[in-house]
């Protein structure tokens, strides 16, 4: 995109601009930076270690390490030793050895689990991402692909709460020229060279040819999505009109709603949809059928229930319950959202010795017993999260938790209350699903954790 490389200098007005322009931060902020190691991240934070006091901020670090590559102990240590000699507070989240392939996708959720589990300890922290335009480039031309809407082509949004993104306006490689000027070091990431990611092939193959067409490709591709966000603005606004036109008491018209135009009838329904939860797009077709009278209820995500009742329509009074927060896993009884209770039992000795015995004459006698000496970290009970994984006693190998969810046909309620026990994002033991492969007590065993579920509270369950 240009001959000669950006000055340490030019980069940090750069990126100064784009946070004073977004408003993204204020004096007094706490910032959380995200930092893998490579050039984007450090130069982040690399940024806000020389300009950060100038914003009147306090900064700190948060790495995931995802145990997908052999270099990923390495990367943790060199991110952990740079925040020690910088004096920057770094927050962990190690996932574990991987020991087979994820996606990208799989990758992404673990971390935004990660930084929204920081966020809700402090809701005025901001998390900051280093994200850059070729990053925005990539995603459009990625999503474009696919096949996507208005708000897939407006790409990553610079501000989006508690996430920011100061690089968005500068390229990749000027992260790297910034770290050579800054005496800043960063590590490399061997898959990104991997052409079984389609990513990689957008990135080595696809943006190289444009750019060959037009040598500010990248920038062109980034003022579009700044452009469609400015788009999807005004929708989003007119939408919310046609929402607040349509109200009716405690519902809204379902004649004012389909004799609008059907864009901003669409965006309507997904402002409505959205104070309760994600519009799908599988969702659209069952709101017209609401809408046109051909259905009198429709179901959507998270059990979210919508019914049109003379004209109009409304939510269904839903007797949903919230899971509870995660805790440690400790000997005790445990009364749970959803009606499900259970004890933890450590049986350690001659107790041990007889659970073993007694489970040998048993088909499934070890189904809710943990052998506990495999437990290498703190276990954690708790409900399913993003990007967990569970893998059945018995079958060929593991599986995301929603995989196994869908093949098991739990109903969506039952999804979201299902009590396990994980270490990371790995299911040791699942409610209904017994104990994960690998982790059944065997005859070395000297310690047993057992679950033992007991009658639910509540007769539906």
């Amino acid at each position: 995109m240009r001959d000669e490389p950006m000055s340490a200098a030019a980069f940090e007005e750069q990126v100064l601009e784009s946070i004073r322009s977004r408003n993204m931060l204020q004096p007094g902020d706490r910032v959380i930076a995200a930092v893998s190691g490579g050039a984007d991240s450090m130069a982040l934070l690399r940024f806000f270690l020389r300009r950060g006091r100038e914003l009147g901020i306090t900064w700190e670090a948060a790495h995931v390490n995802h145990g997908l590559r052999d270099a990923a102990e390495n990367d943790e240590t060199f991110v952990a030793e740079f925040c020690t000699k910088e004096g920057v507070l770094l927050h962990c989240h190690h996932a574990g050895r991987q020991t087979e392939r994820r996606s990208e996708e799989w990758a992404r959720q673990l971390r935004y689990a990660f930084f929204e589990q920081l966020a809700k300890k402090d809701p005025a922290v901001k998390i900051a991402t280093a994200h850059t335009l070729t990053d925005q480039a990539e995603t459009l031309l990625f999503r474009l692909a696919r096949g996507t809407g208005l708000a897939g082509a407006a790409g990553i949004p610079p501000v989006r709460e508690p996430y920011i993104r100061p690089l968005l306006e500068l390229p990749r490689n000027a992260t790297e020229d910034y770290c050579r000027a800054t005496g800043t070091p960063f590590v490399l990431d061997e898959t990104n060279a991997d052409s079984a990611y389609s990513r990689n092939r957008i990135r080595h193959q696809v943006l190289p040819q444009l750019e060959q067409i037009n040598p500010e490709a990248q920038r062109a591709l980034g003022e579009y999505c700044s452009r469609a966000q400015g788009w999807l603005q005004y929708f989003r606004r007119e939408g919310e009109h046609l929402l607040q036109t349509a109200r009716c008491g405690d519902g809204w018209s379902a004649k004012i709603l389909l004799e609008a135009d059907p864009v901003l009838r669409a965006e309507a329904l997904r402002c409505l949809v959205e104070e309760k939860a994600p519009l799908r797009q599988a969702d659209l077709p069952k709101l017209e059928a609401l809408l046109e009278g051909r259905s009198r209820a429709a179901q959507l995500a998270g059990g979210v229930r919508i019914e049109r009742c003379a004209g109009v329509l409304r939510w269904a009074q839903s007797t949903e319950e919230q899971p509870d927060p995660p805790r440690l896993a400790r000997p005790g009884e445990y009364r749970l959202p959803g009606g499900y209770r259970l004890r933890l039992e450590l049986a350690e000795g001659e107790e041990c010795e007889q659970i073993k015995k007694f489970a040998a004459g048993r088909k499934k006698g070890l189904t809710n017993c943990v052998d506990y000496d495999k437990i290498r970290s703190s276990l954690s009970l708790r409900t399913r999260q993003p990007g967990d994984r569970f893998h059945p006693a018995g079958r060929s190998g593991s599986k995301s938790l929603k995989k196994y969810f869908n093949e098991a046909g739990i109903p969506g309620v039952q999804r979201a209350l299902a009590p396990l026990l994980a270490q990371g994002s790995q299911v040791i033991w699942l409610w209904g699903g017994g104990v994960a492969q690998g982790y059944a007590p065997t005859a070395a065993t000297s310690r047993i954790l057992v679950i033992r579920p007991l009658e639910p509270t509540n007769k539906e369950q």
